[in-house]
C-alpha cells in the first residue's frame, strides 16, 4: 500500500507529499484518482471549485460512446478519424475504440452503477450523435454528465487511499530545472515534483510533492466573455504546463 494520502514533510509542517497529485475534480481526475488507489497508490486530488462536483465534466449533456451489438473498435476508430479530418491523434484513437467496453460496461455500469437510460426490454438505449455512422451513444436523460461524476466522486471520496481537498488553487508546478537550487539541473531533463498550492480559506502557499502529477484542469472557457464552461474552467492547467515547457497542441 502507498503511504497516507496526507503526510508531513520533516523539513516543513506546511509541506505535504503524495505518491500521486491529481490536479482537478472533473471525470478525469476521478477515474484516474480511483484507479491509481485501486493500484496501492496514496492519492491527493485537488480542486480549485468549493464544492469538488463543480466541473465540466457534470455539466455534459448528450451521452458517453459504448460498444452496441455489432460494432467494432475497427468501426469506431474510423468514424472519430474521419471526424477529426486527420487531425487525431492515432494511438489515442486506438486506445479510445478498444477500451470501450472495458471503461463503460466494466467501470462506469457494473462497478459504478451508472445509471444509463434504457428501452422497455432493459437494454441500453443507443442514439446516434455527431459523425457516428451507427447508433452507439448511451445517455442518462439528457445530463449524462451528472450521472457520470456523482458515482465517480462517491467512490473516491469512500476510498481510504484518496484524499480529497476543495478550495485549493495550484499556483505552479514545482519542476527542475525552474525550481533547483543546483544550477546544473538546467543540463538535466525537466521534472515535475509536484505544485506549488494556494489553501484560499486560510490563505496560505504550500508545496505538495509527488512522483508523478496529473493535470486534469479542463479547458479555458472562463477566457471568454460567454461560456456554459463551469467557474473553475480558467486554463490554469494549459499555463502550468506551458510554463513547464508542454507542448500544448489541439
Amino acid at each position: 500500500m502507498g503511504r497516507p494520502a496526507l503526510q508531513a514533510m520533516s523539513d516543513s509542517s506546511n509541506d505535504l507529499v503524495t505518491d500521486l497529485l491529481i490536479i482537478g475534480s472533473g471525470a478525469g481526475g476521478l477515474s484516474c484518482a480511483l484507479q491509481a488507489a485501486k493500484a496501492g497508490l496514496s492519492v491527493l486530488l485537488l480542486t480549485n471549485a468549493e464544492d469538488p462536483s463543480e466541473s465540466n465534466s457534470d455539466r455534459a449533456q448528450g451521452g458517453i460512446v459504448a460498444r452496441p451489438p455489432g460494432d467494432t473498435a475497427e468501426a469506431l476508430a474510423a468514424d472519430i478519424a474521419a471526424a477529426g479530418d486527420g487531425l487525431c491523434h492515432p494511438e489515442a484513437v486506438r486506445l479510445l475504440a478498444e477500451s470501450v467496453p472495458d471503461v463503460v460496461d466494466r467501470f462506469l455500469i457494473r462497478e459504478l452503477g451508472v445509471q444509463f437510460d434504457r428501452g422497455p426490454d432493459g437494454t441500453l438505449d443507443y442514439t446516434q450523435e455527431a459523425a457516428h455512422s451507427i447508433r452507439r451513444i448511451v445517455h442518462a436523460d439528457d445530463a449524462t454528465g451528472h450521472a457520470i461524476s456523482q458515482p465517480l466522486l462517491a467512490a473516491a471520496r469512500a476510498h481510504p487511499q484518496v484524499q480529497i481537498m476543495p478550495q485549493q488553487s495550484a499556483v505552479d508546478l514545482i519542476t527542475t530545472p525552474h525550481h533547483a537550487l543546483d544550477p546544473l539541473t538546467v543540463y538535466h531533463d525537466i521534472e515535475c515534483l509536484g505544485a506549488y498550492v494556494l489553501e484560499r480559506p486560510s490563505g496560505t502557499v504550500r508545496r505538495v510533492f509527488a512522483p508523478c502529477t496529473v493535470l486534469a484542469t479542463g479547458g479555458l472557457g472562463q477566457l471568454y466573455l460567454h461560456t456554459t464552461n463551469s467557474r473553475v474552467a480558467r486554463g490554469d492547467g494549459l499555463a502550468m504546463a506551458y510554463r513547464a515547457g508542454a507542448a500544448i497542441i489541439n
